[in-house]
Order: C-alpha cells, then sequence, then structure tokens
C-alpha cells in the first residue's frame, strides 16, 4: 500500500433516511457535521453516533427512532461503511443536533423467537442464519442478507428453540456459547468465522501512541502436568530453568483426544516456558499509511503483528473510526490467537488445578 493510500477516506458522508432503504430525509456532508463514529463489533452490535450544528430546521420533530435510519458512505466511492436503525436523537439549540444509532444486530433483542425447531449436528451458523431470515423478514431488512460462514475447526450441536420462549439476543447469546462468532459489515451480516489466514502484516510502525508492549508473562506457567479423570491417565514434564511448576488438568471425559500422552506433551511443551508476547491495548490507533483497508478490517479476521524479531498472530474483535475536524482515526481491538491444544476447550479453558515447587 503506498504512502497515499488510507485506511479509510477522510471523505465520509451521513445519510439520515427512513426505513433499511427508503428516502432521504437529511444528508450531511464533513462540512456539515462536527463529528461522527461508527465501528465494527465481535458478537454484538455496533454503534454510529453523529452530531450536527445547530439549524433553523425542526429536525427532532422530522427524524423518529427505530423508523428512520442512519447510513455512512465513503463519498468517493459510493461504498456504503455503515447503516443501522436509529435509536435516540436530541436536538439542542445552542449545541446542536446529536444522534445515535446501533447495526441491525440491536434487532436481536425487539425479535421473539419465531419458531419451534430442533437441530441436530449443525454448526451453529447454520441456525444463526436461518433465524436471522426470520428477523430479516419481520423487520422488512431488505438488502440484509446473511452470510454465513460455517467453521471448518468447530464443533457441531444439537440446538432446539421454542416460539416465543425468548428473544433472539439470547438465543444469539446461547449460540456465542457454543463457537459461533458473527458481526455486521457495511449493513452485510457475517455469521460464523472468517478465514484463519492472516489478511495483512502489520509492524510496530503502523500504531500511534504507545504502540506494541512487550510482555513475558508467567502465571500460568506449568512445566509438569498431570492430566486426571476417574484415574491418573497421563503425565508430562518439559525442563524450565530446573524448576518443578506443576498442575493437573481434569478431564470428565476423552472424547476429543486422539492420544492422551501426546496431548499432555503437547501441553506442557506450550505451557512449560515463559516467552515474550506482544500485547496490543484495545483501541489502539492505526497509522492511516498502514497496509490495511477498511474493507479487511472484519471482526474476526486475523493480523500477524511482527515487532523487534517476533511474529504473533492477532484476531480483530473491534473496529471504530472516529472522523473530526482534525481528520480521521481508526481504532483497532485485537487479541491474540492461542496454539490450538487438546486438553484445552475452545472456550472455557483447560480445567486446571495449579501449584509449584521451587526445588532444583
Amino acid at each position: 500500500m503506498d504512502d497515499q493510500q488510507r485506511v479509510v477516506t477522510d471523505n465520509q458522508v451521513v445519510s439520515v433516511h427512513t426505513g433499511a432503504t427508503g428516502v432521504q430525509l437529511f444528508q450531511f456532508a464533513p462540512e456539515a457535521y462536527t463529528g461522527i463514529t461508527w465501528g465494527r463489533t465481535q458478537s454484538d452490535a455496533s454503534q454510529c453516533s453523529l452530531q450536527v450544528p445547530p439549524a433553523d430546521v425542526n429536525r427532532l420533530d422530522i427524524i423518529e427512532p427505530w423508523r428512520d435510519w442512519s447510513s455512512v458512505y465513503d463519498d468517493d466511492t459510493g461504498q456504503l461503511l455503515w447503516t443501522g436503525p436509529i435509536t435516540a436523537v436530541s436536538d439542542n439549540p445552542r449545541a446542536g443536533l446529536s444522534l445515535s444509532a446501533k447495526d441491525h444486530m440491536c434487532l436481536l433483542r425487539a425479535t421473539r423467537v419465531p419458531t419451534s425447531k430442533r437441530w441436530d449436528a449443525v454448526d451453529p451458523a447454520y441456525i444463526a442464519g436461518e433465524l436471522w431470515r426470520y428477523m430479516a423478514d419481520l423487520h422488512q431488512l431488505g438488502r440484509a442478507k446473511p452470510v454465513v460462514l460455517p467453521d471448518p475447526d468447530g464443533k457441531r450441536y444439537d440446538f432446539q428453540t421454542h416460539t416465543d420462549d425468548a428473544t433472539l439476543d439470547t438465543v444469539f447469546g446461547d449460540l456465542a456459547g457454543m463457537g459461533l462468532k458473527y458481526t455486521v459489515v457495511s449493513g452485510t451480516p457475517v455469521l460464523g468465522p472468517l478465514t484463519k489466514e492472516p489478511v495483512a502484516t502489520l509492524s510496530e510502525d503502523d500504531f500511534e501512541g504507545d504502540g506494541i508492549t512487550f510482555v513475558k508473562d508467567g502465571t500460568s506457567t506449568v512445566n509438569d502436568v498431570l492430566v486426571r479423570g476417574q484415574t491418573n491417565l497421563a503425565k508430562a514434564r518439559t525442563d524450565y530453568h530446573g524448576l518443578n511448576l506443576q498442575g493437573i488438568v481434569n478431564r470428565d471425559s476423552m472424547k476429543g483426544l486422539s492420544n492422551i500422552q501426546q496431548a499432555a506433551e503437547a501441553y506442557v511443551q506450550e505451557t512449560g516456558a515463559v516467552r515474550t508476547r506482544l500485547v496490543l491495548q484495545p483501541n489502539t490507533v492505526l497509522k492511516p499509511t498502514a497496509p490495511v483497508s477498511i474493507a479487511e478490517l472484519m471482526p474476526s479476521s486475523r493480523f500477524v503483528i511482527e515487532a523487534r524479531g517476533i511474529r504473533q498472530l492477532f484476531e480483530l474483535t473491534a473496529v471504530d473510526v472516529e472522523r473530526s475536524p482534525s481528520g480521521t482515526a481508526v481504532r483497532v481491538t485485537m487479541v491474540s490467537v492461542n496454539p490450538k491444544l487438546e486438553l484445552v476447550d475452545d472456550k472455557t479453558g483447560p480445567n486446571l488445578t495449579q501449584g509449584a515447587a521451587g526445588s532444583r
């Protein structure tokens, strides 16, 4: 990406319109507003806020929450960046208009479970997609057709719903507990994880402010592990400065374990050493010339961050864009992607009892 290319344009236009695809009521170019913020969030509704100077028109009487929507466009390309229903609006004769909106994930909490059905051994993304389509029809979301992405490494579950038993935000919360990741990107619901391949490599020079922190954290170090079920099943140890940092992993079931001894050895090879890791604080600002575009900044997408010879894989969980008179700031929140270990449950982690003895 050359130095003239930016993560996202400064030329962001806001449209206030009726419904998901209705009639435009107002349009605000960058010179017509004092600030906007919008974002993308994993497994939750993202938000958009708009501040506009005072005007002679009584906009409060015209804009109706839920009926009317707010959309943000790249005015250079016409690309939709963000859209969703307005949830609150206020107008102050001196301060001006303030508008708050959320993407259409917020409608999950305004939708009762629409069907009684049982699914057997299916990916949670399929269940979410089917329920989303019911919701889209109910709320006339039009173009908001979901992209369903089953996780090739994920588990399959039995699941059941009952009509009017709960609202869909509760059901999606249950599906998230089964590993479902979901978000809305430029008005399109994405149900399931994106590719596990990194979309770009970033360096410490691609971040503003404090940037990357280098951390050596030994609080969870175990270099001598016992895997225990109804009996003691396996032991594994690796050397760490002659210390004996012991732990017990309790397993109620051996389901999913191909070889218990190999699983124990792989576990202790990962937990039995303290490595320098990279940590990126939440809401770290990307430099405008970072080698990534807003189209690639989708929650669950992965990035390699490289610094001081360390390469580490991260997953994006949130991005927030702020446009103000001084320019545009893109803030990202990323979490480190840890190696997949058979003894570690993806959702709850290992059932670990830990102790330590410092003998040599």
